[in-house]
């Protein structure tokens, strides 16, 4: 995840700490930055919880690590062993506990939570069957709607923008284990934002927006704004879980400023792209009050723009309008590895093939970059 590679060479190759990085396969970009110490495989988290937990175990006992850092989530897998990974190690497990992860990552229940801090939320309807569904596409004549654990842009469908008849309404099949959210569709610009939180404070804040996006879904081009609506919901949230760790959050920006909760990401996002070095470092290890992200800093995933650009001829001029100024995420300054294995870690698509027994699709090279690092919302313990 380009997050993850960001964070990697910040703290090894820019701030020079030992950082052992790991993933579920060797060609992971990020195991290849200069940043990294050493690096090691581990089983994938969603299809084999418990050997990823060991794996994680060993690596700490191995390594001597004092510091672990979740990047996606493979976060609730180790927050749902979080006693048998902290033993009697010395170890910081920078995290939150699992209820809290529980609570936001369920759009449901964040909504609910939302509402309970009196921070804007759409109007929403659960739906956990298709008929439930069905009706609730029915109540607005422009709606939105997504799966309650879905991510990265996929299980999502509309009947207006962009992305409109992509999928037919009767192809959803909401259960009461896999419910959809249907929502109001609101006109507004999309933004987003990322925080390291110690003890439900937050001590490091940007929000950003997308110039450029790819598909209309994931971001490949992140600029910082200025909005202290954002770092208010954060500052809320952290406050009333008592959150400890990274935390992101989507957010629908209407014509009056309203900043309407989309969803939360219990983990960092492009967020983390835009800060520094030193306001990651201290952030992290030696927090001391409030540091936000000024506005007008610039990150690109380039190989994405450029594919976007060679892809479709017409919108070429756009795209390089909006990735003007922009430094690369996978090609940082003499740490170039990981944009050569951005290409060659194209190869996880086969995993997820095998995996899966998926199709061919255009959201194939998204759902292949974390089938095997999510959470379903399945029980843990």
């Amino acid at each position: 995840m380009p997050f993850a590679v960001d964070e990697i060479h910040k703290l090894g190759e820019e701030l020079h700490r030992y950082v052992v990085a790991t993933d579920t396969f060797k060609q992971s970009p990020g195991l290849h930055s200069k940043g990294v110490n050493k690096r090691v495989v581990t089983a994938p988290p969603t299809q084999q919880p418990d050997a990823f937990v060991d794996d994680v175990i060993k690596t700490i006992d191995d390594e001597q690590i004092d510091w672990v850092l979740p990047m996606f989530e493979e976060v609730f897998y180790l927050a749902a062993n979080r006693e048998k990974i902290q033993g009697d190690r010395d170890v910081t497990l920078f995290f939150p506990q699992l209820d809290a992860l529980l609570e936001v990552n369920d759009k449901s229940t964040f909504a609910d939570l939302c509402r309970r801090l009196d921070l804007p939320v759409a109007e929403t309807i659960v739906c956990t069957t298709p008929e439930e569904f069905v009706a609730a596409t029915q109540r607005w004549e422009h709606w939105f709607a997504r799966a309650t654990f879905g991510r990265g842009g996929l299980d999502i469908i509309t009947n207006y923008g962009p992305l409109a008849g992509e999928t037919a309404v009767e192809d959803i099949k909401p259960t009461e284990q896999d419910p959809w959210l249907v929502q109001q569709f609101l006109v507004g610009t999309d933004r987003c934002s990322w925080s390291v939180v110690h003890d439900g404070e937050v001590m490091l804040h940007s929000c950003y927006e997308h110039p450029m996006r790819i598909d209309d879904r994931g971001g490949v081009v992140f600029e910082s704004v200025d909005s202290p609506e954002s770092l208010a919901a954060v500052q809320k949230i952290a406050k009333e879980l008592n959150w400890t760790g990274q935390i992101s959050m989507d957010y629908l920006v209407t014509a009056d400023g309203t900043h309407y909760m989309v969803e939360c990401n219990p983990r960092p996002t492009a967020g983390c792209t835009i800060a520094t070095a030193e306001e990651l470092d201290t952030a992290l290890f030696k927090p001391d009050g409030l540091v936000l992200v000024p506005a007008g800093r610039k990150k690109m995933i380039k190989a994405a723009v450029l594919r976007d650009a060679l892809m479709h001829p017409k919108r070429a001029r756009a795209d390089f309008a909006a990735a003007k100024g922009a430094k690369g995420v996978y090609d940082q300054r003499k740490d170039h590895m990981p944009l050569i294995y951005s290409a060659l870690s194209l190869r996880h698509v086969l995993a997820y093939r095998k995996a899966l027994g998926a199709e061919r699709s255009k959201e194939q090279l998204v759902a292949a970059q974390f089938f095997d690092i999510l959470y379903d919302g399945s029980p843990l313990k």
